[in-house]
């Protein structure tokens, strides 16, 4: 354990290895863990008693505040799941849960390949404000609103990528050592291009960083309208033109493609999708979910809310200040509704028990059965898998 200061805020950590966790928690606390607990897969196949306690391990167990947070841990009913990544910085996940028994303290959660980093906050607003200075950017207020709300999806998905062909229009002149004054598309291109973008799960692009951040978008894409285009070039990301001597239509960068597509192309930082969800009484529900791409000018701060069946996107240019506002507010909106931590049920791992007949006879069916494909990103977090891979490295759930 140690305590130490970010960016002007002090928490206290503590570093675990999940190979402890079954000593800890089940032998030496005693603790049952939810199925909304981030230590649930990790001790899905454990058995008590089964572990040697470590030197680590028996400290961590022995220490009061330890104590404390595993008590969190293992039975919260708020959590605030957040992925990062994007543009060079690689994907990442930091999960912060909180117990209404256990009052304002939050935990915060970032797993590792081979240890967990544990940091404890007394209130929503000291783990905003935290969070959001590893991941923000000091800017002021000030940047003009080119996707003001309301918003539909497809419109931000055809913003996203008209800024994404900006930046590669720009790298594309300087590998070729020239500079294209007005770089045109098809929208046949267009469109084609931003299918491959969406199946790309490509981190260093926006549109599909935005995708892979916030996993849930997946399910809206199908559904999202086909009016992305045309709104692009109403809000002026796009112009349409016709090409000079013909009569197909092209489309050049208008001034908010020209404006973002630069702000990105010189300074996206990163990204985070964040997903607030508690567990109330008929069990776990999502509150609210979003997603933040900070840049030199502003940290652009989307929120996404359905209404009468359709998503919207409210979309905000935010200095540090007030995104760090706006990260608090979402911590705080989940401690005023009613959570009940029992609801999400106790993490039983399903057992059958077969016949000694039947063991050699399945473990033949398995060897002769083609392997199953392993995904390239974690269902759960968003973590790359490494190929074969049985478990995500960075949050234990079985792929």
């Amino acid at each position: 354990m140690n305590t130490q200061s970010d960016n002007g805020t002090t928490g206290t950590t503590f570093t675990v290895r999940p190979s402890d966790l079954g000593a800890i928690l089940s032998d030496q606390l005693h603790l049952q863990v939810t199925s909304f607990s981030p230590f649930a897969e990790v001790l899905a196949d454990y058995v008590s008693g089964s572990s040697t306690m470590s030197d680590t391990a028996r400290h961590l167990a022995n220490d009061t505040a330890f104590a404390t947070v595993a008590t969190v841990l293992a039975r919260p009913d708020l959590r605030l799941e957040l992925l990062v990544g994007g543009g060079m910085a690689p994907l990442g996940s930091l999960r912060t849960y909180a117990s209404k028994a256990a009052g304002g303290m939050l935990v915060g959660v970032a797993p590792g390949d081979g240890e967990w980093d544990i940091r404890l906050f007394d209130t929503p607003r000291s783990c905003a404000d935290w969070f959001v200075r590893q991941t923000g950017t000091n800017t002021q207020e000030g940047e003009p609103n080119h996707l003001a709300p309301p918003c539909t999806l497809s419109t931000l998905v055809a913003a996203f990528h008209t800024i994404d062909m900006f930046r590669r229009a720009a790298y594309q002149d300087m590998l070729a050592y020239k500079r294209t004054v007005d770089p045109m598309i098809t929208p046949e291109e267009f469109r084609s291009s931003a299918q491959a973008a969406i199946h790309s799960q490509d981190i260093r692009w926006l549109l599909p960083s935005l995708l892979v951040l916030n996993p849930a978008l997946a399910e809206s894409i199908g559904t999202m309208g086909s009016d992305g285009l045309e709104q692009a070039v109403k809000r002026g990301f796009l112009i349409g033109a016709k090409r000079a001597g013909g009569t197909d239509t092209v489309l050049l960068f208008g001034e908010a493609g020209t404006h973002m597509g630069s702000e990105f192309l010189r300074s996206w930082v990163s990204s985070c999708g964040f997903s607030l969800d508690v567990v109330g009484p008929d069990g776990p529900r999502t509150l609210q979910r979003g997603y933040i791409a900070s840049t030199a000018l502003a940290n652009h701060w989307f929120r996404f809310d359905t209404k009468d069946g359709v998503l919207q996107v409210n979309h905000q240019p935010l200095s540090l200040e007030q995104y760090a506002q706006k990260m608090g507010d979402v911590l705080l909106s989940g401690t005023v509704v009613e959570r009940r931590a029992d609801a999400a049920g106790a993490f039983v791992k399903s057992r059958q028990t077969v016949p000694s007949h039947a063991v050699s006879q399945e473990k033949t069916t398995s060897a002769d059965a083609a392997p199953a494909k392993t995904p390239k990103f974690c269902p759960g977090c968003g973590a790359p898998v490494k190929p074969g891979a049985r478990f995500c490295a960075s949050c234990g759930r079985p792929l």
